[in-house]
């Protein structure tokens, strides 16, 4: 049976009325349908392809190449509002005592309207704050009013330089001299004048604190509030040979009692203050000076250690007197400097941490070495930081330490680093001395990167590691590339891949990652690809586990409640899923996470994990236990509550248990609290109570790592560190002076002891050591 034919008033003007549309589809039989399609004939088909006009290969073609132009678009992300600021040229100099008691301060401006970022975002200060910025030919100069209706409740105990100021207020200045709008120097000062500075590098991505530099700060409480006066001389800064200049600029006022967080222009949730893309402009800068050319830095030091075996007391004395070149600074031209160190020496580098290993994987310890961790920054490399890195192609606590930290003499290091026309350089080579087995080595790396679109780099690496002749590891080498990307303000996404290069191997020796990350006040959402073949070797860098993929997924979501007593919320979930490159499950870690923050600036965090993991070979913990092969599976329940840094009493006090840990349990309870006693005493005795109970046996861990800090003012300062781990059978205490008898140049007197509580008496021992060192130095 056959449709009729529409009658002429169902077709009007072409239209077919609802009615007729509705017999239509009603009197087309299941039969009629069934035949047209089976009469369909392939061939037909294939004309239609066929001749079907390439629309969606265009459309495709048009979508890649809209995206392709929008891209710096999207990096750019939204405008923002800037505010501008001037500084005045002044003849005379000004004294930095933080009196601002000299008439060139009301030649200048002021600037104040700080606004709220915490607790309240985009509301003015509850404290006014007023900033006053001069200049001369060879520095620059800011008067700052911190005005408190509460001076008695001015918070300020920290006297030692490059403090981050937890427990104190502050006040921060951060200068984007390049206007690059993605680094920038910070310094940062409390009511004491303490000096905090720092080197900024990609809006916060990476911010090396051992940055420093000669400048000055000077501050006082008085009956209104706190004032202070900060000078920094032009050749602390890297500024361009341009006559007028345009800064980037911003400022931070910290008022701690009321855990307040106030800002010049970048008040915004979701941004961090070292994002100086979203800083102000400073303008009114002429014919500006670097001045500093040369900067030559020797040292001398001498050494007196004894070694002995317990009980017996033998001593076998030795004393050492040495000189060397801490540092020889050469600015090339205002853009790049070179740095050259001869028979480098490091008595000063804090200790090591003691820490407890509960897992098959190295521990990361962090470079704590001065010529390497000053522009160190620039040659970051790879995934994560800290000790959440899984491989790094470049780690410089490489160079100079053994697997065991043992110290490797260094002949001799370099460095040429900087930035020009969105060109970011650095250069490194080192030599280190024969140390037993090891031959004498060479290590070198070069990085590059280039700025493109706002906020947004592309880069690569190259790392290689030579051997003196005849070694049966003549050399190790890594290339590597990566970017970083951002849009939409909060979106970022980070490639890696790269290749390491060892003898007798030839494959399998790749890794990457591709990371992309959400990261607003309210959301925050992170997926994660990442690969590491069988034989990748970087021994330039930092490698967890080899043959391994892991992915991962995170989604975050932070409320902030209208609520007197809580600030914010934090619900996070996660996933973290490792298999070998066979496609078999190695590690799985699921965490469930809640924190709160309070409005009196504490904290509660409260995290549950599932964990599995796969043990193909045995290994110890602690050289107490070995957990064996197989596959475990256990939970972790984590408490950690954290004191408020406004509290003369602060820290963080954990519970951690897990139930089925490597088939049996783990117990884990924490206390780092930091009692600021006063201006000039601080003590922090760090604890750490271990409970492990495994199938094979159990022992109970007890670590402390406590430190004691007496400063008699800012320029002499003590520490005192005490460590005892009773698993690994150590003792540890250092002593340090630091005598910074000018800006910049210091005396120490440290002492060391360290004695091993293992294995029979006669094989204990205790090691001492008495170092003087003194660096002076002189700048053209």
């Amino acid at each position: 049976m056959t449709a009729p034919n529409p009658s002429a008033r169902e077709i009007v003007g072409g239209t077919r009325s609802a009615s007729a549309i509705a017999r239509s589809r009603k009197t087309r039989s299941a039969s009629a349908i069934a035949r047209s399609r089976k009469t369909r004939s392939a061939s037909a088909i294939a004309r239609s392809r066929k001749n079907r006009p390439p629309l969606q290969k265009a459309t495709i073609h048009r979508a890649a190449l809209l995206l392709l132009l929008l891209l710096p678009v999207l990096a750019a992300g939204q405008p923002q509002q800037q505010k501008a600021a001037k500084a005045v040229l002044i003849d005379a100099p000004i004294h930095v005592d933080g009196l601002l008691d000299e008439p060139a301060w009301e030649q200048a401006p002021v600037l104040s309207d700080f606004l709220q970022k915490d607790p309240r975002e985009g509301e003015s200060a509850t404290e006014q704050t007023e900033i006053r910025i001069l200049y001369t030919k060879k520095s620059i100069l800011f008067g700052i009013r911190c005005f408190d209706s509460e001076p008695a409740r001015i918070l300020a105990t920290e006297l030692r330089r490059d403090n981050e100021f937890t427990n104190d207020d502050s006040m921060s200045v951060i200068l984007d001299t390049l206007h690059d709008r993605r680094s920038a120097f910070l310094f940062r000062t409390n009511p004491l004048g303490t000096r905090y500075d720092a080197l900024v590098t990609d809006e916060g991505h990476i911010v090396d604190v051992n940055w420093d530099e000669i400048w000055y700060a000077a501050a006082k409480v008085t009956d209104t509030g706190w004032t202070v006066e900060i000078e920094i001389p032009f050749k602390a800064l890297r500024i361009t040979n341009e006559k007028e200049q345009t800064w980037g600029i911003d400022f931070e006022r910290i008022i701690r009692r009321k855990s307040e967080f106030a800002y010049w222009n970048n008040y915004r949730r979701g941004f961090d203050f070292k994002q100086v893309s979203y800083a102000g402009v400073l303008a009114g800068l002429h014919d500006l000076s670097s001045g500093l050319t040369l900067r030559i830095k020797p040292f001398a030091k001498t050494a007196l250690t004894q070694t002995s075996t317990i009980p017996s007391m033998k001593d076998e004395t030795h004393s050492v007197s040495d000189v060397g070149l801490e540092d020889l600074k050469y600015r090339v031209t205002s853009d790049f400097t070179a740095d050259f160190t001869l028979n480098t020496d490091f008595a000063e580098a804090d200790v090591d941490t003691q820490v407890l290993n509960l897992t098959r994987f190295p521990v990361f310890f962090p470079e704590k070495r001065e010529f390497f961790i000053e522009g160190g920054s620039i040659f970051d490399f790879g995934p994560g930081g800290g000790a959440a890195s899984e491989f790094k192609f470049f780690f410089s606590r490489q160079i100079g330490l053994s697997a065991d930290r043992q110290v490797i003499p260094i002949r001799w290091g370099s460095k040429f680093t900087g930035k020009s026309r969105g060109w970011t350089i650095g250069l490194l080579d080192a030599q280190t001395e024969r140390f037993g087995l090891t031959p004498r080595r060479n290590f070198a790396v070069a990085r590059l990167k280039k700025d493109v679109f706002s906020r947004s780099y592309i880069g690569g690496i190259f790392t290689s590691r030579d051997a003196a002749g005849g070694s049966s590891d003549p050399y190790n080498r890594s290339v590597g590339v990566d970017a970083n990307f951002i849009f939409f303000r909060h979106l970022n996404i980070s490639p890696i891949l790269g290749s390491t290069f060892t003898p007798g191997k030839n494959k399998d020796q790749g890794a990457g990652r591709g990371r992309a990350v959400w990261d607003s006040d309210l959301i925050g959402a992170e997926v994660e690809r990442m690969v590491v073949q069988r034989a990748v070797n970087p021994e330039m860098g930092w490698l967890l586990r080899r043959d391994f993929t892991k992915s991962k997924a995170r989604f975050e979501i932070r409320p902030r409640p209208e609520n007197k007593s809580i600030r914010q919320l934090f619900f996070r979930a996660n996933v973290d899923y490792y298999t070998n490159q066979a496609g078999q499950l190695e590690s799985r870690n699921q965490d469930l996470t809640f924190e709160s923050l309070f409005q009196s600036g504490d904290r509660l965090f409260i995290r549950y994990s599932h964990l599995f993991d796969l043990i193909r070979k045995a290994f110890d913990i602690q050289n107490r236990l070995s957990v064996l092969p197989g596959s475990y599976t256990w939970d972790s329940t984590q408490i950690r509550f954290t004191i408020s840094p406004n509290r003369q009493l602060s820290g963080d006090l954990g519970l951690r248990h897990q139930r089925g840990f490597y088939g049996g349990s783990n117990t884990e309870v924490s206390w780092t609290p930091i009692w600021k006693a006063s201006r000039n005493l601080s003590v922090a005795p760090a604890y750490q109570y271990n409970r492990v109970r495994l199938p094979n046996g159990e022992f109970d861990s007890h670590i402390m790592n406590s430190q004691v800090n007496y400063a008699f003012n800012d320029r002499w300062l003590t520490s005192t560190t005490a460590q005892y781990n009773n698993a690994a059978r150590v003792a540890v205490v250092n002593f340090r002076l630091n005598y910074i008898y000018r800006p910049n140049d210091h005396f120490f007197l440290i002492y060391n002891e360290a004695r091993t509580l293992a294995g029979a008496p006669n094989t204990q021992s205790r090691n001492r050591s008495i170092i003087a060192k003194v660096t002076h130095s002189w700048d053209f």
